[in-house]
């Protein structure tokens, strides 16, 4: 009897902490920032690829260790190539120019990196001279908007011109 006593007043008491979850509001909630996708149209995302000076890291995202060399993603803008054979003197190298892109990888000389929904191929046997090898057009899912990890239906392919890809979000 004691054991069903116990049994009762524990199932009272998590229906009573159960009630305690209602007392936020899902109107209380703070409100994700709005967010509009920047488009680039295929011809000129495929064509953009390229091999830059150097320049200033501001937006950086992944970062990818290749000794003797640093890869940090710019992100939707491309990957910053560092020389870092000396780790106190770190030297930039290069800029690769890839809109769209959030994610790089590498095995051997080979450099995998997403080009808004495509996968690209580089030899970086030298790394100070990139060479694109290879695109899979739609071969990883469009980026979605921060976040919230989702595609909003009025960014969806169907309502944006037909040759235009999702290359990056800017917040409004």
């Amino acid at each position: 009897m004691h054991k069903l006593y116990s049994l009762i007043a524990g199932g009272g008491l998590l229906l009573g902490l159960s009630s305690c979850w209602g007392l936020v509001d899902p109107v209380d909630r703070i409100p994700l920032p709005q967010y509009k996708p920047l488009l680039m149209a295929r011809t000129q995302l495929e064509q953009a690829v390229a091999v830059l000076p150097p320049r200033e890291l501001h937006n950086t995202g992944k970062i990818y260790l290749r000794d003797p060399y640093i890869f940090i993603n710019e992100q939707y803008e491309g990957i910053h190539i560092i020389n870092n054979q000396d780790p106190e003197h770190p030297q930039p190298v290069a800029f690769l120019r890839i809109p769209g892109n959030v994610d790089v990888a590498m095995k051997g000389t080979l450099l995998y990196a997403d080009s808004g929904s495509d996968l690209l191929t580089f030899d970086m046997s030298s790394a100070q001279a990139a060479r694109l090898l290879h695109r899979v057009r739609e071969a990883v899912p469009e980026l979605p908007m921060p976040e919230t990890g989702t595609m909003p239906s009025e960014y969806q392919p169907q309502n944006r011109p037909a040759d235009a890809v999702v290359i990056g979000w800017q917040k409004l």
